[in-house]
C-alpha cells in the first residue's frame, strides 16, 4: 500500500493537495489490497535467518517488520513487553543491539494494530536478520518503499547515538523518568522481569501522585 501511495503521489502529486485526501486514497489502496490479498504466496516467496538459525514464516504472513524500538506508525508497539504469553523472548529494548522480527497479516491487521485490536506474532531476535526474497515484492524502510528485485536484504545493529531530550519541568515528572529508565534496563539486564517492573511502576505512581 505504501508504495502504491509513494508512486500514485510521484505520477499525479495535485491529488495529495491536502491531508484528508491523502488518508482518504490511502484508505482506498488499503480496502483494495485486503480485498485482493496481494500477498497471500508471500510466505513461500521469503525465506527469514536470525543469527544463522532459518525461522518459519507463519502461512497467514503478509508481511515480515524488523525493528530495534518499541514504537511503529506513530506509535504501535510491535513487540509487546507486557504480554507474557511469549516465555522465549526477552523483552525488547533499543539499547541492547538486538533486533527484533515480528509478521503481519496484511493490511486489515495493520489498521487493528494501530488501534489496539491486535498484535504482531513474535517471530525472533538476534543481531544478524538476513531477508532472502524469493520473488519480486515491495520493500519499505524508514518510510521509503521501493519495489526490490529477487536478493538477500542483511539487516544488522550499525552503531548507537547519544540523544538529548527535555527534561521534565517538574521535579516529580523528572524523578518518574530517572525510575521508569532505570527499571527498564532492569528488565532488560534480566535483574527483573515484566510483572515485577510493571508492579513497580505502579507502586511508584502510586507514591509519586
Amino acid at each position: 500500500v505504501a508504495l502504491d501511495i509513494h508512486n500514485l503521489r510521484e505520477e499525479n502529486p495535485e491529488k495529495f493537495y491536502n491531508q484528508f485526501m491523502s488518508k482518504v486514497l490511502y484508505a482506498r489502496e488499503g480496502a483494495r489490497s485486503i480485498m485482493d490479498r496481494t500477498f497471500a504466496d508471500f510466505p513461500w516467496q521469503v525465506r527469514v535467518e536470525v543469527d544463522g538459525v532459518d525461522i518459519e514464516v507463519p502461512e497467514d504472513a503478509e508481511g515480515v517488520l524488523v525493528a530495534n524500538i518499541g514504537s511503529y506508525m506513530g506509535g504501535v508497539d510491535l513487540w509487546q513487553n507486557e504480554d507474557e504469553s511469549y516465555d522465549n523472548f526477552d523483552p525488547q529494548s533499543m539499547h541492547d543491539k538486538i533486533l527484533e522480527v515480528v509478521s503481519i497479516s496484511g493490511t486489515w491487521h495493520l489498521g487493528k494494530l494501530q488501534v489496539g485490536l491486535s498484535r504482531a506474532r513474535r517471530l525472533a531476535q538476534g543481531q544478524s536478520i538476513k531477508i532472502q526474497l524469493l520473488a519480486p515484492l515491495p520493500v519499505q524502510i524508514d518510510g521509503e518503499p521501493w519495489f526490490q528485485q529477487p536478493c538477500t536484504l542483511a539487516v544488522s545493529h550499525h552503531g548507537q547515538a547519544f540523544m538529548l531530550k527535555r527534561a521534565a519541568e517538574e521535579p516529580l515528572g523528572h524523578a518518574a523518568a530517572i525510575i521508569t529508565d532505570v527499571l527498564e534496563n532492569a528488565e532488560t539486564n534480566h535483574v527483573i522481569n515484566a510483572s515485577q517492573k510493571r508492579a513497580l511502576l505502579q507502586e511508584m505512581a502510586l507514591r509519586l501522585t
